[in-house]
């Protein structure tokens, strides 16, 4: 398997096969040196110390060479991914005119039959977009009744209530993430605690 990883390396960067070449010739040097004399025993440690220098420089390039070949990966799929959310980002507004539509005739449907068909194959087409929404990645949000996360929605504004913290009472815009990166923020009313005069002084 490495053997196959090694080929694939230096079919992408000649430089691998062409300093292979080289600790190979020093390699076959090495093994042809005389160890019998002083200059053949320095000759060969010298020889050596070219293989183990050289083979570190390559093992060195050949990891940077990894490492820049997985960055490029991930930034290609960064890249995608960007296109994509700001595509459906774009197509959102399509799909809050699904709820106003519903918000508005919903209740009329159950009285009258005309209305009913037309509520329900906008129902269907709702459907379908949300599914490819969905096969996409994109995941709708609604925080109604929930914390108030000022990293994921949008106060228009805070009313005071029974509450004991922020919470959210009404979302005029349901929010959407992508693969857990946000795409738009809900946009809702929040209730806060009700202010107290614990401490106050009367005067």
């Amino acid at each position: 398997m490495s053997e196959t990883k090694d080929t694939h390396n230096e079919e992408l960067n000649p430089q691998f096969a062409t300093e292979q070449e080289e600790i190979d010739s020093i390699n076959a040097k090495a093994e042809a040196a005389p160890e019998n004399t002083a200059d053949g025993a320095n000759e060969l440690q010298l020889l050596k110390n070219q293989i183990v220098s050289l083979t570190g420089d390559l093992q060195r390039e050949r990891a940077e060479f990894s490492n820049f070949r997985k960055r490029a990966m991930t930034e290609k799929a960064q890249q995608a991914a960007q296109t994509s959310a700001r595509l459906l980002g774009d197509l959102l507004p399509a799909l809050d005119a699904f709820d106003q539509f519903f918000a508005s005739y919903g209740p009329k449907a159950e009285a009258e039959s005309a209305i009913k068909a037309i509520v329900d194959g906008v129902a269907l087409i709702q459907k379908q977009i949300t599914r490819v929404f969905s096969e996409a990645g994109v995941e709708e949000f609604n925080p109604l009744g929930q914390e108030f996360d000022p990293s994921i929605m949008e106060a228009l504004t805070a009313q005071e209530g029974d509450v004991d913290k922020e919470t959210v009472s009404q979302v005029f815009q349901k929010g959407y993430r992508i693969e857990g990166r946000l795409i738009r923020a809900a946009r809702v009313i929040v209730a806060k605690p009700k202010a107290t005069n614990e401490g106050v002084q009367s005067v």
